[in-house]
């Protein structure tokens, strides 16, 4: 073998385990986070069932508040895989919507522009008089800049079936969550 069929052949072993090794490569793009609150927690139950062929790791904890996504996330570091679905904000303050708009756009900048986050609306009564429509709006308002942000519109799913819920207003039954997971799964084939 020659010098220059040397150099072609150790570049592309090269660049083989570059692709190999990326965090979005062929053997990882069908690897997702799910992180979030208790609507994480009963949404999981059927993600991973219906993500056939991919790897669905849950971070999901009754509770959770937005604020915890972005150093989260970026507490991973590299080891983050490209598909992160989160279900945060509804243990939040809704009259705070700028705050919560900064944290989705910092959960995007952990994420980085090649991964993708689907985020789902929030669903629950008013909080002291207000409603979390704005969070909603903010959510819609910043995927139309953001081409790597999904957002599951939860709340109009919950509009259209309102026997899906309990007396909070907040936690689905099991059907719900099962739909819930159903289209939370169309959209991460997506990305």
């Amino acid at each position: 073998m020659s010098c220059p069929e040397r150099l072609v052949l150790a570049a592309c072993v090269l660049a083989c385990a570059l692709v190999a090794s990326s965090p979005l490569s062929a053997a990882g793009n069908r690897t997702v986070l799910s992180y979030g609150d208790s609507l994480s927690v009963g949404t999981d139950l059927f993600l991973d069932g219906l993500l056939r062929g991919w790897s669905v790791r849950s971070e999901a904890v009754i509770s959770r508040h937005a604020s915890d996504v972005p150093p989260a996330l970026r507490a991973l570091g590299a080891s983050l895989p490209p598909v992160i679905v989160v279900s945060a904000g509804t243990n939040d303050d809704p009259g705070r919507v700028s705050g919560f708009a900064r944290i989705v756009r910092e959960t995007l900048a952990a994420a980085g522009p090649r991964r993708c986050v689907v985020w789902a609306t929030i669903v629950r009564p008013p909080y002291q008089g207000v409603s979390y429509d704005g969070y909603n709006r903010a959510l819609g308002a910043i995927a139309r800049t953001h081409a790597n942000l999904r957002v599951l519109d939860w709340a109009a799913m919950a509009r259209a079936h309102p026997t899906w819920f309990g007396r909070d207003g907040v936690h689905p039954t099991m059907t719900g969550y099962r739909a819930r997971a159903a289209a939370t799964a169309r959209l991460v084939q997506r990305c």
